[in-house]
């Protein structure tokens, strides 16, 4: 058998792969069937963990790890660790006709629901089954202002509405002398304002209702949503699973049960939001199936094409097909498997990696397949081993020597690309960094160990059936030749010649001058095209993107985005040292910080703020005014007049003790709600404050967009820092996501470079000559570009899924570049023409990447069917890859080799020419 020697020109790395792989192709030559056992067994029982790890998912994991928002968000469960972790139940109601929920239809429902949660749903605890109006805490009358509205609705429909102590307005509704605000429950409302004019509340800057301006009586025209909170802290005796079981009989009642001529009901918990994940991310598996069978489909046609034009076809040529799809998939369940056996959790943005890893396990099997038939061509052509054995082992290790380094420096590149991904500071994308790099490295493995053994044993039946049809004694003698079989030769080499003279033809026009020109002028439009759009990508963010479009919690995003965001971005503020509030000039130092976030651009003003300390101040001014009941004078009743931020309530007189006018405050009736806002510690009778929270609210349409939301939250940030000695603290329930808006730029700037700093490095590996090198790495940045600029236009927003794609795109472009420099590179071995060079170069790897790049296409063209903005945003990154990675490797790259050949040939050209005429000149003078 021939000695391999054309390693003498290859790189030390290359010449390493080159031994690796030879002692691969002669284990899977001698043992072909106990490395395919042996794979599956591996297969089996890794991926058996699959089935039994349940999707985990938080939308706080897009976070980067050390955000403030992290900080904020401890500290705000921190104020509740005296009663426990805070949970939220939030109820979403539009009307069904008109869109408007002022109505008595449309209210009376809409109480229904509030007394149903409240009190038909138990939750299991410690001191048995409770339902809400009894296990919760401080803000058990969130909602109350509803049921009065709705009260005052009536009597209003009873007896008119010209009591004064009946307002139906916005933000505060009069019920009884009692005043309530209604901007925490309605939103999207417009009112009337002094010039009759129906106005939207956001309308000229929310200054309806500055202090200055009277609000109209019974103003309010229309409400376009009405949002009920049931709000709680719960302690570790509830378990977790009791809470989302609870939580499930209310979204089970409300999807599947209640119906109402007049709402729409829409439930959100952190239990749904969880589960609405899982949903998106197990919807994808219907379309990898469908993506499966187009890939095993289209790979089967092919192989079948190309061997029938080879004269090489059996029927294992679909075995080989369908196990070229199937090799990846076990890759992938072996590779998960062994991740969640580590501990790792089974996130839904893993879905995709099964997808990923096929494109790339396809790709290698048709470099593979391709390279054995031209080598079985050549054999026949240049005569066998009479060993069948022998035979077999050369042809499989000139295969594996031939697509060993192309395998390896995409399996590299592509590890390294998700390797650099695992560094971003967000945990989503670490884990699907962490799980595309294993299965890529998986996918390596089992290429040679599966693929390459299953190659081995169609190979040995190939090559018998050549021995059994070819006699022993036709290389011997040339008697026993007939003249049929040297027609048929003579009918191959014609169809060879033909088809080679198509390739030198498309070969010659590729390195025409005027063809290069076009080439490079197409080329530079696509690069302004690609820096404009990359340049003018902005970071957004969109939560509802990881839903299903037709999923409830998607219409919820919307009406948050359409009526609350816009109208009422509340912003909750932490004092974690409040200080000595018996002292007037620290309550005045508070109510100076209080001041300063409504005096921000987009406050809505005082109205907006739930502050106790401004009750408290008219308790303590009232209180002082007082005179105290003699004991036989108690049957008579005084009245105290309070404002709950304004809002007047008439209660019964009670006794104060010095010292101790918080607790008298709290224990108030009216006053009692203000409990959740406040946190003391209890020593005996006395009442010491040690924290306590505000909240406020924002406005601006421009807030829907959430870069202007990062903005705001800054803004927040930087009034809470001027106060120091009171440890203020922010917490914004989207805080986790706004967080991520300021570093994604950079952080998605430095992983690109850093990635292809890692591709330059590999690919120097494998090419020692620069220029090719440099046409390499030309290509890779071209692509990625590409890919991200055109991203930009097709109207891709710079958000975390955005950026996991991101990092996918570059570790795939380098796939088709690799495969093709690499191959140019090896040609200078044999000739330096360069269009014999692009020909033999088109030869080894043109079909493989236009079947790879085709059957790539087709698989993922199957998520654009998913509703599912994550998977589209993927299937949109991996057809641009392929397409624009297909392009480069067969006319960007071809075209710049021609022009590097022909710049240096010119250059020598004219150095010839003008020493030829130095040497004329010299001789004419002598």
């Amino acid at each position: 058998m021939k000695k391999h020697s054309h390693n003498d020109d290859n790189t030390w790395f290359v010449k390493i792969i080159h031994w690796f792989f030879e002692k691969c192709s002669a284990i899977v030559c001698y043992c072909p069937w106990t490395c395919m056992t042996l794979t599956t067994i591996v297969t089996l029982v890794l991926s058996s963990k699959i089935p039994f790890t349940p999707m985990q998912n938080d939308i706080s994991d897009f976070t980067p790890f050390g955000a403030k928002s992290r900080v904020e968000l401890e500290t705000y469960r921190q104020f509740f660790d005296n009663h426990g972790e805070p949970k939220a139940i939030y109820a979403f109601i539009t009307s069904k006709h008109n869109d408007n929920m002022l109505g008595i239809s449309q209210l009376n429902d809409t109480v229904q629901v509030l007394d149903k949660i409240s009190r038909d749903f138990y939750l299991k605890t410690a001191h048995g089954p409770k339902n809400f109006e009894e296990y919760c805490s401080g803000f058990c009358l969130l909602n109350e202002p509803v049921r009065h509205f709705y009260s005052g609705m009536l009597i209003s429909g009873q007896h008119g509405t010209d009591f004064s102590h009946l307002d139906l307005g916005y933000p505060i509704t009069t019920v009884l002398g009692t005043k309530l605000y209604m901007d925490p429950n309605f939103f999207g409302v417009k009112v009337a304002s002094e010039n009759h004019k129906i106005e939207s509340v956001a309308d000229r800057n929310i200054r309806l209702f500055a202090d200055s301006t009277k609000q109209v009586p019974n103003n309010i025209r229309e409400i376009a949503l009405v949002v009920l909170q049931f709000r709680s802290e719960l302690g570790d005796e509830v378990k977790p699973e009791d809470l989302r079981n609870y939580e499930h009989e209310i979204l089970d009642y409300i999807h599947e049960d209640y119906h109402s001529d007049h709402i729409n009901v829409y439930i959100l918990t952190d239990s749904f939001i969880t589960e609405e994940i899982v949903r998106a991310g197990l919807s994808l598996l219907p379309f990898l199936a469908i993506g499966f069978t187009i890939m095993a489909t289209f790979s089967s046609v092919t192989f079948v094409l190309s061997a029938y034009y080879l004269k090489q076809l059996n029927y294992y040529k679909i075995v080989l097909a369908v196990m070229a799809c199937v090799c990846p998939f076990m890759a992938c369940g072996a590779s998960l498997g062994t991740m969640f056996f580590l501990g790792f959790r089974f996130g839904s943005i893993l879905c995709v990696t099964p997808f990923l890893v096929l494109a790339i396990g396809v790709d290698d099997a048709y470099l593979m397949v391709n390279a054995w038939q031209r080598i079985t061509c050549q054999r026949r052509k240049e005569g066998r081993v009479k060993n069948v054995k022998e035979e077999l082992k050369h042809r499989m290790t000139e295969m594996f020597i031939e697509t060993g380094p192309s395998i390896t420096i995409t399996t590299i590149t592509n590890a390294l690309a998700f390797g650099i991904g695992a560094t971003t500071p967000a945990a989503e994308i670490q884990l699907f960094s962490i799980g595309n790099a294993l299965a890529v490295i998986a996918d390596f493995i089992f290429t040679i160990s599966m693929y390459g053994a299953l190659m081995a044993v169609v190979g040995h039946y190939e090559v018998q059936e050549e021995f059994k049809n070819i006699p022993e004694t036709q290389s011997e003698t040339s008697s026993t030749n007939s003249s049929e079989p040297e027609s048929q030769k003579q009918l191959e080499k014609e169809k060879d010649g033909k088809f080679r003279r198509l390739l030198m033809k498309t070969c010659t026009i590729l390195t025409n001058t005027w063809v290069c020109s076009i080439v490079l002028g197409a080329l530079a439009v696509y690069w302004y095209i690609c820096i404009v759009g990359t340049v003018n990508i902005k970071s957004e963010l969109s939560p509802n993107k990881l839903f299903l479009e037709e999923s409830n919690i998607v219409e919820i995003f919307k009406q948050r985005k359409t009526h609350i965001i816009p109208y009422y971005s509340a912003c909750w503020i932490l004092v974690e040292n409040p200080g000595d509030i018996s002292d007037p000039a620290h309550r005045a130092e508070l109510e100076r910080m209080i001041s300063a976030f409504e005096s921000l651009p987009s406050a809505n003003g005082r109205y907006s703020t739930k502050f106790w300390l401004r009750d408290y101040e008219d308790f303590l001014r009232q209180s002082e005014d007082i005179d105290l009941p003699l004991e036989e004078e108690e049957e008579e009743e005084l009245a105290i007049q309070f404002t709950v931020n304004g809002s007047q309530v008439v209660t019964p007189s009670q006794p104060f003790g010095k010292g101790n006018e918080l607790r008298q405050f709290l224990e108030w009736p009216e006053f009692s709600f203000w409990k959740g806002f406040i946190q003391v510690n209890v020593t005996g009778e006395h009442y010491q404050l040690t924290k306590f929270m505000v909240t406020t609210a924002y406005h601006g349409n421009e807030l829907v967009d959430w870069s202007n939301r990062a903005k705001l939250l800054n803004e927040w940030r930087n009034v809470a820092d001027q106060f120091p000695s009171l440890n203020v603290s922010i917490y914004e329930e989207d805080a986790k996501f706004l967080d991520l808006i300021e570093t994604m730029s950079p952080v998605a700037v430095q992983s690109a470079l850093w990635t292809f700093a890692s591709m330059f490095v590999v690919a120097a590996l494998f090419i020692s000559h620069p220029p090719t090198l440099f046409v390499a790495t030309f290509s890779i940045l071209s692509t990625s570009l590409g890919v991200f600029g055109i991203m930009s236009w097709w109207g891709a927003d710079l958000d975390p899924i955005m950026m996991s794609a991101t990092v996918m795109s570059i570790g795939f472009s380098v796939d088709i570049p690799s495969h093709v420099s690499y191959h140019y590179y090896q040609t200078a071995k044999e000739t330096c023409d360069i269009r014999k060079r692009l020909q033999m170069t088109i030869e080894a790897v043109g079909f493989p990447i236009f079947e790879a790049s085709l059957s790539t296409s087709l698989c993922v063209t199957s998520l654009f069917f998913v509703n599912l903005n994550m998977a589209q945003i993927f299937a949109k990154c991996m057809l641009l890859v392929v397409i624009i990675g297909m392009i480069h490797g067969m006319l960007v790259m071809p075209v710049i080799f021609a022009l590097l050949d022909t710049v240096p040939k010119k250059l020598t050209s004219k150095t010839s020419r003008k020493n030829e005429s130095t040497v004329t000149l010299v001789t004419i003078v002598r």
